[in-house]
């Protein structure tokens, strides 16, 4: 791996491009070049969503870097006699929570290599020999930045997951913030903010509010105030959380550092979930100034709101999200310890942890509560 200015100056143009789809494919290309790659390209495991990772119908911009685009066009014209094994090969840990590194050589052998009809006739004939991915989630979708290297770079090893998921909580928060705008066409004014679906405040570098869109003037009077130029929740302890989010962003304008998700209440119960980020020098411009962007999900109006939400919304460790979401289901403590493969003390401990963090006392107001944010699907 290079060292870590020219990744940070990777993922600095990749914050740029989140905002100008335009910008994807330098952007993709710098961020393979710090990671020793030949290419990159950025797909969901939504089948319905238009970066897929099946790309037999591609959309007509992809974000591909620059030197994929023969190697996907070779790869479109040869798949359907080549199957991928990336694709077609069921991963285990896709169904896990937490974020994974994985590398050619856990998906196939070297004799399989040998013989199936992608390497002979896709991977090889496009020097994309070797492929890995970083799979993380945003919100409740599944995404992953493929890798690939030509044979004279030789393959990822899986000694080298750590520096990789180094980049997992950036890769995070650009496509959390693409994914708002993917869709519309980027105009240098506050259209695009109200084009986004959430309510969305522009910061300066002092952390007063310069600008807000439709969905953010919506929230004003109701929970929220903006009082001598500076957003404040009514109720204290989330004035509180929210007044440390904004001053960690903007602390130092220009560094693209931001901090967790924190919740903001209303009349004692959850409400908001406010998240930060820095702008970048090209995102200043677009917006016409700005130096951090502030957004906000509404945990009552949401349909059906994702596990890594419900973790920010409650406080909870990553083992108390799961724990709770099993619970949340109907199943007792017993039938929710042996699928996590916890032991039932462990499994009290976390629970007595989520009924404090949740305000709640058994586990049928825990499910109760829980109802309210994800609807059925608590899986």
């Amino acid at each position: 791996m290079s060292d870590n200015r020219n990744i940070a100056a990777a993922i600095e143009a990749c914050y740029d491009a989140a905002f100008e789809f335009r910008q994807w494919p330098a952007a993709l290309q710098m961020l393979a070049h710090s990671l020793a790659a030949t290419s990159c390209v950025i797909r969901t495991c939504d089948p319905t969503h238009p970066f897929r990772s099946d790309q037999r119908s591609p959309t007509a911009l992809r974000p591909d870097s620059t030197e994929h685009a023969e190697f996907a066009a070779l790869w479109i014209e040869r798949i359907e006699g080549a199957p991928d094994p990336h694709e077609r090969r069921p991963r285990k840990r896709l169904a896990k929570l937490t974020d994974s590194f994985v590398v050619e050589d856990e998906i196939t052998t070297r004799d399989e290599r040998e013989v199936l009809p992608y390497y002979q006739e896709i991977a090889r004939p496009g020097d994309r020999e070797w492929w890995a991915a970083i799979d993380f989630m945003v919100k409740d979708r599944r995404w992953m930045l493929s890798m690939f290297r030509d044979a004279h770079k030789g393959p990822f090893y899986r000694n080298e997951a750590e520096d990789f998921l180094a980049i997992v909580p950036s890769m995070v928060r650009i496509i959390s913030a693409a994914e708002k705008v993917w869709e519309t066409a980027v105009e240098p004014n506050l259209a695009i903010l109200d084009r986004m679906g959430s309510a969305a405040l522009l910061l300066n570098c002092r952390g007063r509010v310069t600008r807000y869109n439709k969905h953010a003037e919506a929230l004003l009077g109701t929970g929220l105030v903006i009082h001598g130029g500076r957003l404040r929740a009514a109720d204290r302890p989330s004035d509180s959380r929210l007044q440390k989010l904004i001053a960690g962003v903007v602390s130092q304008c220009g560094d693209l550092s931001d901090g967790e998700p924190v919740l903001i209440a209303r009349e004692g119960s959850p409400w908001l979930l406010a998240e930060a980020m820095a702008m970048t020098s090209f995102v200043h411009d677009l917006f016409n100034g700005g130096d951090a962007l502030l957004y906000f999900t509404d945990l009552v109006a949401e349909p059906a709101l994702p596990k890594q939400l419900i973790r920010h919304a409650f406080q909870l460790t990553a083992a108390e999200t799961r724990l709770a979401c099993r619970l949340a289901d109907g199943r007792g403590i017993g039938a929710a310890s042996s699928a996590l493969g916890i032991g039932r003390e462990t499994a009290r401990t976390q629970l007595r942890a989520i009924f404090s963090k949740t305000s709640t006392g058994s586990q049928a107001e825990l499910a109760k509560l829980l109802s309210r944010y994800q609807g059925s699907s608590t899986h």
